[in-house]
């Protein structure tokens, strides 16, 4: 609470009715609060000036602290996406959304989660700005995600081949799969290696991004169009069998059972599956 915040006798009142008006230390703090996150100006009432400046360049310091330290956050949580922006473009977006959605929550880990959304809402013209955002929000959520033990091979060969069609796998807390209408991977792969990013290019067909955590690092890589089939329709509950038909189905029916099993081999090696290996 800022020292200058005080209650003093105005002009024309005694000690006593100054002392029976004062707020209390929690009607102040939730002043204060008010004041920063809304712009309500009621508790400058309450604040003295000074010999140098008044009470409202006085309290603007504490606004201007809470909105950068806001924007700071949302840069922390998106430095890429900072750097393709730029300093001053990204300043000017973020402190947009600071004032559409003021922090609701103690942890400020979670303020820019909406930020993917906004973007999209106000750039609706700039969609793999807002791509750019949501790769970047899903990497901080393989990040934060729970741990789970993932499957090994040794769990699949104890499996008889006879209950292999029955077979539902889990995904692990930690994936996204992400569908881009956008080159944005590839302008986050540019970022990432501090290369220039590419022409904005916008795709025919989705192309689809998966986001995971592999033992404590973030991942991601695309997805052909025939796995991320096969892998929504597994995080769906499709069991292994149902999958190689799906599989079949999309492309050459005879080597669907070895593009199945190629898929499902990746997807263990790289540590996609929660430890959750079920029989319909």
């Amino acid at each position: 609470m800022p020292a200058n915040i005080i209650s003093v006798p105005r002009e024309g009142q005694s000690a006593e009715k100054t002392r029976t008006a004062a707020p209390s230390l929690s009607e102040m703090q939730d002043a204060f609060q008010r004041a920063v996150m809304l712009g309500d100006d009621a508790v400058l009432n309450e604040i003295l000036d000074n010999s140098r400046t008044d009470r409202n360049v006085l309290f603007g310091v504490y606004r201007h602290a809470y909105v950068a330290r806001l924007i700071e956050v949302v840069r922390n949580d998106h430095p890429l996406l900072s750097a393709y922006l730029g300093d001053t473009a990204f300043q000017d977006l973020a402190k947009a959304y600071v004032q559409a959605h003021p922090s609701r929550n103690q942890n400020a880990r979670w303020f820019s989660h909406g930020f993917p959304d906004f973007i999209a809402d106000v750039r609706p013209s700039e969609p793999h700005v807002a791509d750019l955002a949501e790769l970047e929000r899903a990497l901080n959520d393989a990040f934060d995600a729970p741990d789970q033990e993932t499957v090994k091979m040794s769990d699949l060969a104890a499996v008889p081949p006879e209950s292999w069609a029955d077979l539902i796998f889990e995904a692990h807390p930690s994936t996204h799969i992400l569908s881009f209408s956008t080159n944005a991977h590839a302008l986050w792969l540019a970022l990432k290696n501090t290369e220039t990013p590419p022409p904005v290019e916008t795709r025919s067909e989705a192309e689809n991004i998966i986001v995971w955590r592999h033992e404590t690092t973030p991942k991601v890589r695309r997805m052909p169009y025939e796995e991320a089939m096969m892998w929504k329709e597994a995080a769906s509950g499709v069991p292994f069998g149902g999958l190689c038909e799906l599989v079949a189905v999309y492309d050459d029916p005879e080597s669907a059972p070895m593009r199945a099993a190629q898929y499902l081999h990746g997807w263990i090696a790289s540590g996609l599956l929660g430890k959750g290996l079920l029989e319909e």
